[in-house]
């Protein structure tokens, strides 16, 4: 495709690069500082701070701060140099290798550009980016030691003529268009592997990579950390380009990237052997004064090292053979890989993953744990949300404890494999290592869990038998043969299955004349399932207010068809806010506020109520805003009122332990109130089966149903929701997940992971998927068949994002990780697989739904464990969300909520509300799999000692 340099000609090509956004500087602007030239000056005032003065062409300078990230500013040389200020500890290299690392290896202290935008800082070979504002460009300046971010230079960066592509003179991989001379710049970037050729305006190939000659992919054998891929068309070769990161190298083979370090051979008896990185060399070994020695060794250029025996061989003419080694085309440097491991000294901070680097000190350290901050080796334990500071001490994903104090937790459920030394119940060992159980429910008091242990109660009848379980009871008597053996039957004369107990009293409610104990008897009871002590019941339709889903209007039949538990007689199905409430109950009916918190209770919901908890004292200087204090005593001085200090919301659980500060009514995960939706509730197939552990943080889903959900009670905007995923089933393959912002069953967003690819309804391909629903129909086959396929239907559901890259594996525990943040309309989702991150979404942009409640999503899986779930209110953005928005959503979360400084999952959920509650379950007893209903269980905890 050529290109011609009319606009309106370049869009289809553009399409195919991916545009640059410009990045707001992270440098401040400085008053009050008088220049004596221009130049780059230390800050007399802070050690690492730097001050750039640079000549306005009006007279006067334009004045800027920035800092060496912790090290100092050397006047002299006009670097950031190697010496620590006094307030940092020794630091390594970079702890994930930035894209623009490579610019600092030949210079690691010097001020550099990457491109005509960026500027890079090195320091000890570290990158760190700047972005220049608009007029600004990256040019180099002898006063300034290097690089900085000057206006109007250089030229080679600038539009000089009207309808001209350019190419960016620091990276060729880059390229601007101009439309007028004088106008700004518009950045664009060629796919990885291409240079932009200015003479054919295109993307062409990299120098260095061969020409396809057949299909398939393939390592670059003049660089093997580079690999492509060969596509055949009706004329010619699509091309595609790719890069290991760090020092791996593109395995053939397998057609991965890998580590060579990890196949280093050494030498452990005397002889010669084969090289396992190359076949052309071998290694000989013998003993000498004691000591091993290793020598390498090359056979002649077309031949390879053939093994004879063990430790003996020769060089032979090479053959097929040799392209069976994992990196058989590639020249490997004899000094790629250290020569001993330095992550057996343990440099990293505990828990934090250290691997090899081809680069001094031969490795790095991963990110600090969650609620850390800090470069791997060295993590500190400060979390900062909003205006509540706290620390906390975490592990990181595949690791239990508390702190510092870590270990590994195989089966991911919070409990570590071994014990350790903190005081903390998370400090325990686990009671079932590799099958998850995060209420470590012990019924006998062995030892061993009850997920693990075949006779739970310790009574000689295995638990799949036994009509007890949970407490011991060899005679196995059951009076009323419900199932339930007599000793643990809240109902031991009445058939009772599902044990239900409204207002937990222990006396289930079949059986129980007043099952919701508010001193009413059931017959004469308007609510019978609610207390309601006062009867009110404004509408007269015979149900009182507290159960009744339009209070205000009749509807003895609680119709509701959408199930977003607003009856269809007061349902208009309007909602201007996108928060899921109804504009006729909205409490700010124009803006959205899916909790509808309004804590002084006027009737204006809190945000859209200028003094939220009517203290006379408007919100934005109010030191409480949730809780009444006119006075404003601040003992402190910290800026937050004594009235909110330590529990913010005044729901009387501590800050430390509430997963929602910000809301009374959320203080802890709980999915024993759960909403059981079926999808395709025609079908004629078996309803699922919910059994709840862990007081609502470990639920069960044990048959093979049609597409369900089952959706908690809780109310979440700005929403961390994360869990761990194991099933148990080995013969299916096919969805387990998740939804959040659910706001009626045709209006929610789904995360479904399927195991394997199958053409069933249609086409469901393996790995995650994240899928807006907004079904025109609700449940039905319309919706199931959208819902198993891989990709949008219209008017069903419009398929967000997709990785394909691995389905689930039996029995393997994945801890997924979701972040929503309907104010600026983004979505991130992570999957780990153990300690390692095995999927990232990256930021995903979606404002359709402006929150609403969270719960479990199946489809035709049977055996599947959702464990150790937790779900924490959280308004302010994760580093990693913030630098991966655009520039318009970064300038509105720095004038709204700010950055997250801790990694989000890290409250510890837990719930300490005695009882079980069960709300919208059907009427009657359900009959298990006779039913054509879901059914839900719960199942209690023994208190742990």
């Amino acid at each position: 495709m050529r290109l011609v340099t009319r606009r309106l000609s370049t869009m289809a090509f553009l399409s195919t690069v991916f545009t640059i956004f410009l990045g707001l500087a992270a440098v401040r602007a400085v008053y009050g500082y008088e220049c004596s030239g221009e130049g780059r000056f230390p800050d007399p005032s802070t050690c690492g701070v730097f001050i750039d003065c640079i000549t306005k062409e009006n007279g006067g300078y334009f004045v800027t701060q920035d800092n060496c990230n912790g090290f100092a500013y050397n006047a002299t040389s006009r670097i950031c140099s190697t010496q620590l200020c006094a307030s940092r500890h020794e630091r390594s290299i970079t702890n994930e290798y930035h894209p623009f690392s490579q610019i600092c290896e030949s210079q690691p202290d010097r001020f550099m550009c990457a491109n005509c935008k960026t500027l890079v800082h090195c320091v000890k070979g570290q990158a760190f980016v700047r972005q220049c504002t608009e007029d600004f460009y990256c040019t180099e300046k002898l006063g300034f030691g290097g690089a900085v971010c000057y206006p109007n230079e250089p030229a080679e960066c600038m539009c000089l003529r009207p309808n001209e592509f350019r190419v960016d003179p620091y990276d060729p991989q880059r390229f601007f268009s101009c439309e007028n001379a004088g106008s700004q710049p518009e950045t664009y970037k060629c796919p990885d592997g291409k240079k932009f050729d200015e003479n054919s305006a295109q993307c062409v190939n990299q120098i260095g990579f061969p020409e396809c000659v057949k299909s398939g992919t393939f390592a670059n054998t003049q660089n093997c950390g580079e690999y492509y891929s060969c596509i055949p068309l009706r004329h010619g070769w699509l091309q595609k380009f790719f890069m290991c990161s760090g020092n791996h190298l593109f395995n053939e083979r397998t057609k991965t990237c890998e580590d060579p370090c990890t196949l280093k051979f050494v030498c452990q008896q005397e002889g010669r052997f084969p090289d396992p990185l190359n076949m052309q060399h071998y290694f000989e070994c013998f003993v000498e004064a004691g000591q091993m020695v290793q020598l390498r060794y090359q056979c002649p250029n077309g031949y390879m090292w053939n093994e004879i025996s063990f430790g003996t061989g020769k060089c032979v003419e090479a053959t097929e053979e040799y392209a069976d080694y994992p990196f058989a085309h590639c020249d490997i440097p004899d000094d790629l890989c250290p020569e001993t491991d330095p992550c057996l000294q343990n440099p990293c901070f505990s828990g934090v993953a250290c691997t090899f680097t081809s680069i001094a000190p031969f490795y790095t350290c991963g990110p600090c744990p969650a609620g850390y901050t800090g470069d791997g080796e060295t993590c500190v334990g400060l979390q900062v949300t909003s205006t509540i500071q706290f620390l906390v001490k975490m592990c990181p994903v595949g690791y239990a404890g508390v702190g510092g104090d870590c270990a590994p937790d195989s089966d991911l459920d919070g409990y570590p494999d071994t014990e350790l030394g903190c005081a903390s119940k998370y400090c325990r060992k686990d009671n079932c290592i590799n099958r998850p159980n995060s209420g470590q429910e012990d019924a006998d008091g062995d030892g061993l869990g009850d997920a693990c242990d075949s006779d739970a109660d310790g009574d000689g009848f295995n638990t799949n038998s036994d009509n007890c379980p949970l407490i011991a009871n060899p005679t196995q008597q059951d009076a009323d043969s419900d199932g339930q053996g007599d000793v643990c039957d809240n109902c031991p004369a009445v058939s009772n299955p599902s044990q239900r107990d409204v207002d937990g009293d222990q006396m289930g409610d079949a059986c129980d004349d007043d099952i919701d104990n508010d001193g009413s008897l059931n017959a004469a009871d308007n609510c019978p399932l609610t207390a309601n002590g006062n009867q009110a019941d404004a509408d007269g339709d015979g149900l009182g207010d507290v159960c009744d889903n339009c209070p205000l209007n009749a509807n003895p039949g609680q119709e509701d068809k959408d199930q977003d538990l607003l009856g269809d007689a007061c349902d208009s199905n309007a909602d201007l806010d996108g928060d899921g409430v109804d504009d006729g109950v909205d409490n700010c009916p124009s803006v959205a506020n899916s909790n509808q918190l309004d804590v002084d209770g006027d009737g204006d919901g809190d945000a859209c109520d200028a003094d939220s908890d009517n203290d006379g004292v408007d919100d934005t200087t109010d030191n409480c805003v949730m809780i009444p204090n006119p006075s404003q005593v601040d003992g402190n001085g910290d800026g937050r009122g004594d009235a909110c200090t330590p529990d913010f919301d005044g729901d009387r659980i501590n800050d430390a332990n509430d997963n929602c500060i910000k809301n009374p009514n959320v203080h802890a995960t709980d999915f024993r109130q759960l909403q059981m939706v079926a999808l395709d509730p025609q079908s004629a197939s078996v309803p699922p089966v919910w059994v709840v552990y862990d007081d609502g943080a470990e639920i069960h889903q044990t048959v093979n149903s049609d597409p369900a959900l089952a959706v908690g009670d809780h109310v979440m905007i700005d929403v961390d929701f994360e869990g761990t995923f194991f099933v148990e089933d080995t013969s299916d393959d096919d969805f387990v997940g998740f939804v959040f912002g659910y706001q009626s069953n045709a209006k929610f967003y789904v995360v479904a992971w399927k195991k394997g690819p199958q053409n069933w309804f249609n086409q469901a391909e393996r790995g995650v998927t994240l899928k807006l629903v907004d079904s025109a129909t609700g449940p039905g086959t319309a919706l199931r068949d959208a819902l198993w396929l891989t990709g949008s239907t219209p008017n069903q559901a419009a398929l967000l994002w997709h990785d394909g890259s691995i389905g689930w594996t039996p029995n393997v525990a994945y801890r997924w990780q979701l972040h929503h943040r309907p104010n600026i309309g983004t979505i991130r989702f992570y999957l780990y697989r153990g300690t390692n991150l095995v999927m990232d979404s990256g930021n995903i942009y979606n404002d359709a739904l402006k929150g609403g409640r969270l719960g479990l999503y199946c489809f035709s899986q049977e055996e599947i464990i959702w464990s150790n779930v937790k779900y924490t209110c959280e308004d302010a953005v994760p580093q990693a969300i913030f630098d991966d928005l655009p520039q318009n959503l970064k300038d509105k979360v720095l004038n709204t909520t700010g950055i997250s400084t801790r990694s989000l999952f890290n409250m510890a959920g837990r719930s300490s509300l005695p009882g079980i509650l069960a709300q919208n379950e059907p009427e009657g007893e359900l009959k298990g799999s006779a039913s054509n209903e879901p059914s839900m269980r719960w199942v209690k905890n023994k208190p742990c000692n």
